[in-house]
């Protein structure tokens, strides 16, 4: 159990996208190891704070994982009586009522293939975002060095002989953002997410030409328009200009706000260029 109270705890396990339930007791009768109102919060691998310890504390977090594993038919709250004696062979001799109230992880998840500086400042700016976020990189030497550093609790370093393994470790819905030191393994990227057809924003990192010449090969491997427009290259806000590493961060930082806020993707026109313009580009540069 962690010193921490359950007020303190609140903050991080929100801050780090952790499912979580907070246990309260709403009511004892004769002889109990805490009073009423007292709290504690419960993750799949941390608890902060008491109702009383001992084995009135070990079933309610036992009662609390299985609902962060969906027991209880995914209720929102389960309200428990435990008579002291009966239920937790505590000699206790009362009775109390614990509340259990389960909270989900967060509905935004984001995935970061690349560590480079770009992708380092913008994991320090959205740190402080309530998101879950994965950083993923092959390179052994720089993925320890960035795991080493201090990272905001809703951030976790994975190393994957290629990238793309984590693909498939991937949720349905995420935020994923293509920000590698490999033009060819961006493309590989960017076509294994958009296999997957459940991402809820695709970004690439680039200039206007890296758009047109990922955009046709794509065209080429026979996406869709559709899907080809759904990349949206170069990422970030055109509207926040720059080159810095820190510059171009919080550009994209500010979309990714944008898309949570709007709870959909971006428009077309903050997207980069339509298809209808590709097109007619790739026409222009044809005939050269």
């Amino acid at each position: 159990m962690s010193s921490m109270s359950w007020i303190q705890a609140l903050a991080e396990v929100e801050k780090a996208g952790q499912a979580w339930v907070i246990a309260t007791v709403i009511g004892t009768q004769g002889s109990a190891p805490r009073e009423s109102s007292s709290k504690m919060i419960i993750t799949a691998d941390h608890t902060f704070d008491t109702i009383g310890g001992g084995q009135l504390e070990y079933v309610v977090c036992q009662k609390a994982r299985d609902m962060l594993n969906g027991g209880h038919t995914g209720a929102s709250h389960v309200l428990e009586n435990f008579p002291l004696a009966a239920k937790t062979n505590q000699c206790c001799g009362g009775a109390v009522s614990v509340l259990l109230e389960y909270f989900p992880e967060p509905a935004t998840k984001i995935t970061i293939f690349g560590m480079g500086h770009v992708a380092t400042t913008l994991v320090t700016v959205l740190g402080e975002m309530q998101a879950k976020i994965s950083w993923v990189d092959s390179r052994e030497n720089l993925a320890n060095e960035r795991s080493n550093q201090v990272l905001s609790s809703n951030t976790n370093t994975h190393l994957y002989p290629s990238m793309l393994d984590h693909i498939e470790k991937m949720a349905p819905n995420e935020i994923a953002l293509v920000m590698t030191h490999d033009h060819a393994l961006d493309l590989q990227l960017v076509e294994a997410l958009l296999d997957r057809k459940d991402c809820r924003f695709i970004g690439l990192i680039g200039s206007q030409t890296k758009a047109l010449r990922f955009k046709k090969r794509l065209a080429s491997a026979s996406f869709s328009p559709e899907e080809i427009e759904s990349v949206h290259c170069p990422v970030g806000l055109p509207e926040i200009e720059g080159k810095k590493p820190f510059e171009i961060a919080i550009s994209i930082a500010a979309q990714i706000i944008q898309i949570t806020q709007q709870n959909k993707t971006t428009t077309k026109k903050r997207s980069g260029l339509t298809w209808k313009e590709i097109n007619n580009t790739l026409k222009e540069e044809a005939a050269i």
